[in-house]
């Protein structure tokens, strides 16, 4: 089994644009329950609901941030599930900040709306980041259980909402998996061997290690092993669960993405390039380019150097580095994500709103003059 979910992975990683494009076609409703939005991407013809449903929990977001219900059809999992039949909802919460016990209110609506509109689930999962990871891993602690399983990634296990008694007990009641990147596995870790002394063998929650530092720092691929592992358990039980490598602590579900060819349209004139956006974060405003590292190589662009972009005729100097804390506040930078292209970012300071970015806008990427 332990093959069988990488290779299940990388093969989604070759699948053609033509099967891609094959996918079914999927439908969006928005709307409102007790001040949450959400968001809820439902397959259509020739593809039908198979009674399957995934329910998402973001992470914290600031109380000053807008409530988005920021749900991606087009991302390689969410795709995936709505090509098998899936409905995959998100709420955005009533409010931001540390809400966790919103946050369960919150999902538990969602379940009812979409069983009120769609049908009955006959499964139905939870995801949740960060805080969302919590939120999740308290739904899976209570009894009776309105789900069947849940997937904890980069759970902030340790976060207190104030005023409130919420606290995980380390005694899940449904099949629960942390998936949680090197640099953060101390919290699940703990979790995990918490919980193996006063649960059940079927019961007992799984950890999987993604090699890469950072918070959530995840590919779509890496979420994908995860699902079908979830998926797995609640089919033929535990025990069918891939093992870690012998003396690790536990089963790594890193999945290196597969170079792709370039997509930039490369400047004839000069050492750069024109990239395209091709997502916004709708809270922080970071902006997904399709360049890649081997673009910037191309280019002439080394790691930890500064290279001007351009977006709408204002010029940008920016850091080609690794992470947000490259820089100091206010000053730009881009750095590849666990997907194997760029984040372009400002730090604590929203990119897309600082260069008026959207979809689809081009960006000229051009190496400093020596």
């Amino acid at each position: 089994m332990h093959l069988t979910l990488r290779r299940l992975a990388l093969a989604v990683l070759t699948v053609c644009a033509a099967q891609l494009s094959a996918a079914p076609e999927s439908s969006l409703e928005t709307g409102q329950i007790s001040g949450a939005k959400f968001t809820v991407a439902h397959p259509t013809a020739p593809a039908k609901w198979n009674g399957q449903l995934l329910l998402i929990a973001h992470g914290y977001r600031d109380a000053k941030a807008p409530l988005v219900a920021d749900l991606f059809p087009e991302q390689l999992a969410t795709k995936t599930l709505l090509a098998e039949g899936w409905i995959v909802a998100k709420t955005s919460y009533r409010r931001n900040g540390l809400v966790i016990a919103d946050g369960l209110a919150d999902l538990d609506a969602l379940r009812t709306h979409v069983a009120q509109k769609y049908g009955a689930p006959t499964r139905v999962l939870l995801e949740g980041e960060s805080m969302g990871g919590l939120i999740v891993t308290l739904a899976a602690e209570r009894a009776p259980a309105l789900y069947a399983g849940a997937i904890a990634i980069g759970a902030a296990l340790s976060i207190k909402e104030p005023g409130s008694t919420l606290a995980p007990s380390g005694q899940p009641k449904i099949p629960l998996l942390f998936l949680t990147n090197q640099s953060e596995l101390d919290g699940p870790a703990a979790y995990v061997t918490s919980a193996a002394a006063h649960t059940p063998p079927s019961l007992r929650p799984v950890l999987f290690r993604v090699s890469r530092d950072g918070h959530v720092n995840l590919n779509q691929p890496e979420r994908l092993v995860a699902l079908r592992a979830l998926t797995t358990w609640l089919d033929s039980g535990r025990d069918h669960l891939p093992a870690p490598a012998p003396g690790a602590p536990a089963f790594d579900a890193t999945v290196i993405p597969k170079p792709v060819a370039s997509q930039v349209t490369r400047d004839p004139d000069a050492p750069g390039f024109t990239a395209r956006i091709t997502e916004i974060s709708a809270i922080y405003g970071n902006a997904f380019l399709n360049a890649q590292p081997a673009d910037f190589a191309a280019a002439g662009i080394a790691p930890k150097t500064h290279f001007q972009l351009t977006a709408h005729g204002q010029t940008y100097r920016v850091l080609y580095g690794s992470d947000f804390n490259d820089v100091p506040r206010g000053d730009w930078v881009t750095f590849p994500n666990a997907d194997g292209f760029l984040w372009l970012s400002r730090n604590y300071e929203n990119a897309a709103t600082s260069a008026r970015l959207a979809l689809g806008d081009p960006v000229s990427i051009r190496r400093l003059a020596p």
